[in-house]
């Protein structure tokens, strides 16, 4: 992608987030609402699909999504997973369920989600696992998907199935209006809200041999792929969050009054936020680095899961620095009337949690592990 290319994307993101997302971010998360005149206008400014498009790519992608969560990590989370099941459709599908689904979903007509985690220890365990069987021409799924982001409001799922044979996972493509499917109650979550959240149940659901997503053998495959590429956008989200938190703090620091000065001009606030901006920045630029080698079609997982790793440590660390900052005006949701501009910081801190704690998984990817060793 042309540095031309990723400026022009990244200045829409901008005016984007500054116009349509700021003045709805407070309110998107007191409410939990999906937004869907949203997306309708994210179709509009073609950001919607990023990583299916071969001049922009999963570059343009995290840019995106770090620049969305300064503003509403919420919308941040309901682009990513649309956008990775688009792109697992364009990369794996085959010319019809391209041609079913390719142009809806980069237009706004279809919302997309990924149908991934279990209640299971590990995908397949469980008694309400998901699984498969093929016979006939036919795939017949029973069993739960649990914490699907934008369940409900998808129109088209993304999901894999543990099977017997041939390969032990298969991924599928299956309308929301198909027999059988059906919608649990939404969570509230911690964060995120207005990226709805709830489980996904397949009771005898039938689908046609036609909806495979690639080939029987290909589902561990492309699975572990998602996955990755999954870590790496909400990694991005959480580099925005740590960013937004740290620019209020700075401010507040600035305007702080406490002894006569700013509390900017003490050492200890100074070593406070020069943290949460290493921590964010050296974050960012392994981001960076494992979307140039996944646009590149080269290995991206170890890095994306490094810098998972790293944000499942530092993501907390960063905003909780931040509300130090600040003080007792950092953990309020509403500001006092004497007190001048708003307060995102209690905000940002759930949203943070709800960006690396759902979706990280519960132990090191064996490439991580095989990099350390």
């Amino acid at each position: 992608m042309s540095i031309s290319t990723l400026q022009r994307i990244t200045t829409t993101a901008e005016t984007f987030a500054e116009e349509f997302l700021e003045p709805i971010s407070a309110e998107l998360d007191r409410t939990g609402m999906f937004p869907r005149a949203l997306v309708a206008e994210l179709a509009r400014q073609k950001l919607l699909v990023l990583p299916t498009d071969a001049q922009a790519g999963f570059a343009a992608h995290v840019e995106t999504l770090q620049t969305f969560s300064h503003a509403c990590p919420a919308v941040a989370s309901i682009l990513n997973h649309h956008a990775l099941a688009a792109y697992a459709i364009s990369k794996w599908g085959t010319d019809a369920q391209k041609t079913a689904h390719a142009a809806g979903l980069a237009q706004g007509e279809e919302l997309g989600a990924l149908a991934v985690y279990e209640s299971g220890p590990a995908l397949g365990l469980g008694l309400d696992a998901l699984t498969g069987t093929l016979a006939g021409g036919n795939i017949t799924l029973n069993g739960k998907k649990v914490f699907v982001r934008n369940a409900g409001v998808a129109d088209v799922y993304v999901g894999f199935a543990s099977i017997a044979e041939p390969a032990g996972v298969i991924g599928f493509i299956a309308e929301a209006k198909t027999p059988g499917i059906s919608i649990g109650p939404s969570h509230m979550t911690m964060g995120l809200r207005g990226c709805p959240v709830a489980d996904v149940s397949f009771k005898n659901v039938v689908l046609d041999s036609s909806c495979l997503l690639g080939a029987a053998t290909d589902g561990p495959a492309i699975l572990a792929h998602l996955l990755s590429t999954q870590a790496l956008g909400e990694a991005a989200q959480s580099v925005g969050i740590g960013k937004a938190a740290a620019k209020h703090a700075a401010a507040a620091a600035r305007h702080r009054i406490q002894f006569g000065h700013p509390i900017a001009s003490l050492q200890a606030i100074q070593q406070l936020l020069a943290e949460i901006a290493t921590d964010s920045h050296l974050a960012w630029l392994g981001v960076r680095h494992a979307a140039q080698l996944l646009d590149a079609g080269a290995p991206f997982a170890v890095e994306a899961a490094m810098v998972q790793s790293f944000l499942g440590r530092f993501g907390q660390k960063m905003l909780t620095d931040a509300i130090q900052v600040e003080g007792g005006m950092g953990i309020c949701e509403t500001a006092p009337p004497h007190f001048q501009g708003t307060l995102p910081l209690a905000r940002l801190f759930r949203d943070m949690a709800g960006t690396t704690l759902l979706d990280t998984p519960g132990d090191f990817p064996e490439a991580l592990v095989a990099a350390a060793l």
